[in-house]
């Protein structure tokens, strides 16, 4: 069986993190072969994920940067004459096709709304079956969109449900765009849809580093995107800080972009206990010294942040928004490995609420030590192994199909 993942690019993020744990726990399958394909080449440098293992090989459509300046050129040019080709996108999609029928691939596993043309085509001209993870795509058609809007998005969403083998939600709010733009599902449509979390690899406790016992961490693991909620984390410590004089606290931001180099100017002043660690390939290893973890996304495609399974993977509890599948992410038995908190009126993380919650992070040792224990427990339904014996029985069906 050879399988096929389909991203947009390599680089810090949740969709590539779990296309590459996915990758490393399949090629461990008798008989099974991965490789990524990757439609941005200018985005192929991995150099910032985890090690991927040389038999997983990467597709791209060129490695050589020079040539990839080139078609960019080319395609600027045309562009200028035929508004509506795409050159670039068309070249690509030629190379797909080519490389798919030529490396004999069995299944593809698209990951982005970008691949899911690419992944019709090659379903319709090569009889290649396919499976969609939906990561938060197609989420801003549940706003206020025109009729228009949804009339373009018709002919999408149909295809999708006459041709991918199954499409995997991670909540309810994936389905969503489906109901806006073609109304109500008929059951043959909606057994199409499959849920499935994300997954990790579980490491042994013996591994694990010990946390510093003379200071509370906090940790914000995330792009340098400000919808983050980087700006409210460090609003909300310079209050906890003023509050609790003497307190021994510390936030650490792990994240690189030009973004993130402004708040570190602007904030420079605080620098005794707001470090900027720049970004890290090993995520794991710096959350393990992490007391809490904080996403205050505000994100609008936020969906199920890898950030949130690494930290309940280290026994790390959260606060977070009320974001996407977040709330079911950190529920542990009906109880929450953390808190979830709200936003202010700009549709920001309330930095207040934030503030008042890591407060009592601070200052209740029976509470810190109960949402530590509940991370654990919240974390079990993302082992990675239970996620790849799930897509590999989709996988399975599909080609079987």
């Amino acid at each position: 069986m050879h399988i096929l993942f389909y991203i947009s690019r390599f680089g810090i993020g949740g969709i590539q993190t779990f296309v590459i744990q996915m990758a490393k726990e399949l090629i461990k399958k008798e008989g099974v072969k991965v490789s990524i394909f990757c439609h941005y080449p200018e985005l192929i440098d991995n150099s910032q994920n985890e090690v991927i293992p040389p038999e997983i090989e990467i597709f791209t459509l060129s490695k050589n940067k020079d040539k990839v300046v080139w078609v960019n050129r080319i395609r600027n040019i045309l562009y200028k004459i035929y508004p509506n080709f795409d050159f670039k996108e068309w070249l690509t999609t030629r190379y797909f096709l080519m490389k798919i029928k030529k490396e004999q691939v069995d299944l593809i596993h698209n990951n982005i709304e970008l691949g899911d043309y690419n992944v019709y085509r090659a379903c319709k001209e090569l009889n290649i079956p396919y499976i969609t993870t939906l990561h938060g795509a197609y989420k801003e058609i549940t706003k206020s969109s025109s009729q228009e809007e949804k009339d373009k998005y018709k002919p999408v969403f149909n295809d999708l449900l006459s041709t991918a083998a199954n499409i995997v939600y991670l909540s309810s709010l994936n389905i969503k765009p489906f109901e806006v733009v073609l109304g109500s599902l008929k059951e043959v449509q909606r057994e199409k849809f499959v849920r499935v979390f994300n997954g990790l690899n579980l490491f042994k406790k013996e591994d694990m580093l010990a946390k510093p016992k003379d200071k509370i961490i906090f940790g914000l693991v995330a792009r340098g995107v400000h919808h983050k909620g980087w700006e409210e984390a460090i609003l909300a410590i310079i209050e906890l800080k003023k509050q609790s004089q003497g307190m021994p606290i510390e936030l650490r931001l792990y994240g690189a972009s030009d973004y993130l180099d402004e708040l570190k100017e602007k904030y420079k002043t605080y620098k005794d206990f707001i470090l900027f660690c720049g970004a890290t390939n090993e995520p794991i290893k710096v959350v393990q010294e992490f007391t809490v973890g904080l996403l205050p996304t505000y994100l609008p495609q936020e969906e199920m942040p890898f950030t949130i399974i690494e930290y309940l993977a280290c026994q790390v509890p959260v606060i977070a928004t009320n974001k996407g599948a977040i709330p079911e992410m950190l529920d542990a038995g009906g109880d929450i490995a953390g808190e979830i908190i709200g936003f202010d009126t700009n549709g920001h993380a309330c930095v207040q609420e934030l503030m008042k919650t890591m407060c009592r992070f601070v200052e209740d040792e029976n509470y810190r030590s109960e949402k530590t224990l509940l991370a654990a427990l919240a974390f079990e339904k993302f082992n990675i192994k239970n996620t790849v014996k799930e897509y590999y029985n989709l996988y399975q069906k599909a080609i079987n199909q």
